[in-house]
């Protein structure tokens, strides 16, 4: 099974995964243009996508789901919710290539088994994935906390994909609004890296997991103080990095590293 995180953060996302003769994106948040940009760079052929899964219908998630659909004849997977929410940035869809799920219901696509996971965030319906093929891998972002139920649904992926959206000292003495700041720190908003980590502690198991932190703000976080803030987190809890597991952070506007499962 291999993933690539293609780019990452409030920009725009968008993340790929292949698994024997499957290959789907998890959303499709920058122009077409610059996710075929990003895509051919790590030698992947738009054409050869097969599907599009829908986290939420913000932009950064959903701009380009319907142009790379029309044009590379994609399938699109999303639930009712976010498919009539997303519809003024999508635009119309072939009715053959659209395909609805319900969260927590999970269903196969080809070689793989897709777990659309509950998220808790200011849009109609988010969700994150845990998808298996021979390995496990969880996504889960835009959220403002992460449920016992959810944490049951990603326990024992191999990679875990995982918002890391703010250092909370930053966004307090940072330049947005209040209102914004609340939003972000409700559970309705985004993991700071502190929650991040929780959530990491209930799910690691000590087997060499791999995390990539994502969804990272550019005003209120860096990607050393969030790994630093994650790392130490862990440590204090005796989960060691490189002994227990492996951590990295995803590119903003270009692709990360290819991880094979």
């Amino acid at each position: 099974m291999k993933f690539i995180s293609i780019a990452s953060g409030s920009s725009g996302n968008c993340q790929f995964l292949e698994y024997n003769n499957t290959r789907i994106l998890v959303d499709a948040g920058l122009s077409g243009r610059k996710i075929e940009e990003n895509l051919k760079s790590v030698g992947i052929d738009p054409e050869t996508i097969d599907a599009i899964f829908v986290t939420h219908e913000h932009t950064d998630h959903a701009k380009s789901v319907g142009v790379l659909s029309r044009r590379h004849n994609i399938k699109v997977f999303t639930n009712l919710e976010t498919l009539q929410a997303m519809e003024v940035t999508v635009k119309k869809l072939k009715a053959e290539n659209v395909y609805i799920f319900e969260n927590n219901r999970p269903f196969k696509f080809k070689d793989l088994y897709i777990n659309p996971i509950d998220t808790f965030h200011d849009c109609a319906k988010g969700c994150g994935f845990a998808i298996e093929g021979d390995k496990k891998v969880s996504l889960i972002t835009d959220t403002g906390w992460v449920n016992t139920e959810s944490l049951q649904k990603m326990e024992g992926s191999k990679l875990y994909y995982i918002e890391a959206n703010h250092d909370v000292e930053m966004l307090i003495n940072g330049r947005y609004t209040w209102p914004t700041k609340k939003r972000i720190m409700s559970t309705k908003g985004h993991l700071s890296n502190e929650n991040s980590a929780e959530v990491l502690e209930k799910l690691l198991k000590k087997e060499g997991e791999q995390i990539v932190l994502a969804h990272l703000s550019t005003e209120n976080n860096m990607p050393e103080l969030a790994k630093k803030t994650c790392t130490d987190f862990l440590r204090g809890k005796n989960i060691l990095e490189d002994i227990d597991y492996k951590l990295d952070v995803a590119p903003r506007y270009v692709p990360g590293k290819s991880y094979d499962l």
